[in-house]
């Protein structure tokens, strides 16, 4: 008899690609964690993972089993979801990604107001690119993102909460910082500072720029951060693009933030689930506190409001 503490077993040595550390977040000993795997194995008479690999990888049919396991869990979960969404109780584990862009500005708004409102919830916050929520909502390891739309992807269901305006953060000696707001004809001849290939707000700068922008330098610099790309700004080195909500941590710093003429660009910010997820009281619920903790002018985009039933 194939067991859910079995298929649990099998999808942590996946994420974790090593037994010793999918026991420990199992809460069992290595030894019993290793013994349900193998009674599974020998049960359906196919071997799983391939032990000589290091990391542990599963085989080709043990991947199969691992992508079925996944829905099995997923939807065995949601008799416990159905019962507390018929009760409207806003209770158990929710696993939040937010991409790096947001998460520095979002976050710090919303957390604590969350946590205080909504004790019953274990909430589990962690940093990831674009790509790699969505993966993980497919694969059900992530109940919730928090991006950037829209996605264009048919699994996916989108929950748009504000629109976010962009503006230039220009080193102070830059002939952009001396304008009262900036056109993309602008930007032709200045230094652009760039986020590193995989975040979305890259594309969105270059979209932006148009191809307008031109290495005036000997340096050529992209990072992951936008926080080091603001630092190199204040030294003295051209101009990159910041979100709204990174204003605020940029008041009284050396460089200049300067709007853009209308329109200006902007981003849509949205909370992201699988199509099969149900807890829409738990989704409702995160949807109100982030609006909420949103600066005012953000705050009066209501955007797509979230049916409880």
């Amino acid at each position: 008899m194939i067991t859910l503490t079995q298929l649990e077993y099998i999808v942590a040595v996946e994420k974790h690609q090593n037994f010793g550390l999918a026991a420990k977040s199992c809460h069992i000993s290595q030894p019993t964690l290793s013994m349900q795997i193998q009674k599974l194995e020998d049960h359906l008479g196919v071997v799983i993972f391939d032990r000589s690999a290091q990391p542990i990888q599963p085989t080709p049919l043990g991947q199969r089993i691992l992508e079925q396991s996944r829905i099995v869990l997923s939807e065995s979960a949601k008799i416990t979801e159905l019962i507390h969404e018929e009760k409207e109780r806003i209770e158990g584990d929710l696993h939040l990604a937010v991409i790096p862009t947001l998460a520095p500005y979002v976050l710090p708004l919303f957390l604590k107001a969350f946590g205080a409102q909504y004790p019953g919830i274990r909430l589990r916050v962690e940093e990831r690119r674009t790509e790699d929520i969505l993966a993980g909502l497919k694969k059900n390891q992530i109940d919730v993102g928090l991006l950037v739309t829209p996605l264009d992807e048919p699994l996916i269901r989108e929950l748009p909460l504000f629109q976010e305006p962009f503006y230039v953060y220009a080193a102070a000696q830059s002939p952009l910082a001396q304008q009262r707001e900036i056109s993309e004809r602008d930007l032709a001849g200045e230094h652009l500072l760039l986020l590193s290939e995989g975040h979305c707000m890259r594309e969105q700068t270059l979209r932006v720029c148009k191809g307008r922008a031109q290495r005036s330098s000997n340096l050529q610099f992209e990072s992951g951060s936008i926080e080091t790309l603001c630092h190199l700004v204040e030294k003295g080195h051209g101009y990159t693009m910041i979100p709204h909500l990174a204003k605020e941590w940029l008041q009284g710093r050396s460089g200049r933030i300067v709007p853009f003429s209308a329109p200006s660009p902007s981003r849509e910010v949205s909370l992201v689930v699988h199509q099969s997820f149900i807890r829409n009281s738990v989704l409702a619920a995160l949807d109100a506190c982030i609006r909420e903790s949103l600066p005012p002018e953000l705050g009066l985009n209501t955007g797509q409001r979230i049916p409880i039933h």
